[in-house]
Formats: C-alpha cells, structure tokens, sequence
C-alpha cells in the first residue's frame, strides 16, 4: 500500500513539474519571439544603411578631362565648334587654362566635348591637353598602316597589317607645348626631306605631317644639316615642341613606306 502511494505521489510531482516546465518554456519562447521582432526591426535597418553606404563607395561613371591650351596661334583663345569641323558654327571661345569634359575621342583630332553650361561641342585636340582621353576603337589592327605614340614611355610603334614592324624611343612635347592625343591620319601630301625653322632654330630631315603643324621627323639639326647633339641627348623624353622627334632612320622610314592615310594614334 504503500508502495502505491509512493508510485502514485511520484507520477503527480513529475506531471507538476512538467507543467511548470512548458509554461517556463512557453514564457522564453513568447520572449525569444519578441526580442526577434524587434531585432528583425533593427536588423532591417543596419541593412539598409549598410546597402547606402555601398553605393556610396560605387564610384561616380568616369569623366575625362581636358585643359584648352593655343600653342598653335598663341593667342590665348580655343574655338568650340557645333560639328567636328572647322567650318562649322563656333558656339563658344574659351580662354588657355580654362576646364573642358571630354566625351568622346573621334577620328582626324577631335573630341567631342561638354562645356561648363551642359552645352556639347567639339574641340580641336592640338588645343586640348589631357592626361587622359576618352577610349576609342581604334588600334593596331584598325588600318593597314598603323603608327602609335605612347606619350608615358615616349615609343613609337609602327604596325602593318597588325603586325609590329619597327619600334622606337621618341619624343614627344614638352608639357606647355604638349603633343595632342587622340586619334589622327597621316595628310595627304604633307611630306619633306628637309625643312629648317628659324623661330626654333632648328632643321629637321624626312618630316611627314600628322595634323596641321604636328609632324614625325627627325632628331634636331642646325641650319648646316648638323645634328645638335644636346637635342640628340634628349630622345626618350619629352623635349619637343608638340612634334614627334625620332632617330634619322626611323623617320626615313615613315617619309619611305608609310602611306598617306595611315593611321596615328597618340596615348
């Protein structure tokens, strides 16, 4: 008998206490739910904030920008164009210094630009001085004559029908009378053995004109033909007046084998 009530007091303690069990747990799971609804809040939050913040540090979409610069007429003036063409309507005149965006990089010298007033034109590249020009299509393999000046290493590269023919140091112009970049050609019938330039004091051997007074030509040579070692010292490094400076063999080559027409890409 009373083995049955110690049984019988037993199963009554254990159900007690599996009571107050289940309610102890129902209390820490209605906890539990509430504290992750308010956690759930705050976690939607640091989200949020967090996807702002990312896009914070997506950078803005590239812009290129230029620096108008007249070392061709020297009068402190650059003509803004409706149309890549000299004909055309000019739409505004800017002063040497002044800011310009670069939009695109086009054929034969230009760039398409945007003025400070949201206003788009084109802009001649012998007056605009970049560090760095919008890109293009155009490479090596875009004609069967391709001519590359890489302004950072001063290398000229020439190229027919995709293929490297000939490599060169060169050197380009000084950074106040800078070699345009862009994309050009080389002119028709703009061509010479020789040719001396009193202004400079300087002659030059077997020149071949790439836009207007831009050529590739020689090394520097006095008035008598004589090459003027201290500019010969220079090649490699930029030291020229806008022009592109080469080794006398390298620019017979151009004067010799490259066509009117060729390609010339500046960098």
């Amino acid at each position: 008998m009373k083995k049955k009530i110690f049984i019988f007091l037993t199963v009554v303690a254990v159900v007690i206490t599996s009571v107050a069990l289940n309610n102890t747990d129902r209390q820490k799971i209605k906890e539990g739910r509430e504290q992750y609804a308010k956690n759930s809040g705050n976690e939607k939050i640091v989200t949020a904030n967090r996807s702002k913040n990312e896009n914070r540090d997506i950078p803005d979409e590239v812009k290129y920008e230029g620096e108008v610069l007249n070392t061709v007429e020297n009068n402190g003036e650059t003509k803004i164009y409706e149309k890549n063409d000299e004909e055309s309507q000019v739409i505004s005149i800017l002063k040497d210094h002044e800011k310009i965006e670069l939009l695109e990089t086009l054929p034969d010298g230009w760039f398409k630009v945007k003025l400070e007033n949201g206003q788009i034109g084109y802009g001649d590249a012998r007056y605009i001085r970049a560090e760095k020009i919008p890109p293009h299509e155009y490479d090596e393999n875009s004609s069967e004559w391709v001519l590359k000046f890489n302004q950072k290493d001063q290398t000229v590269r020439i190229y027919r029908e995709g293929k490297l023919v000939l490599e060169s140091l060169a050197s380009g112009g000084l950074k106040d009378s800078f070699t345009p970049k862009g994309v050009f050609h080389i002119e028709e019938g703009r061509r010479g053995e020789w040719a001396y330039v009193p202004r400079f004091q300087q002659g030059m051997k077997y020149w071949v004109g790439f836009k207007g007074s831009y050529l590739f030509h020689s090394i520097p040579f006095t008035e008598d033909q004589e090459i003027i070692e201290e500019e010969a010292k220079k090649l490699g490094e930029p030291s020229s007046h806008g022009c592109i400076r080469l080794p006398v063999n390298i620019s017979k080559y151009i004067y010799d084998e490259v066509p009117d027409g060729a390609l010339v890409i500046i960098e």
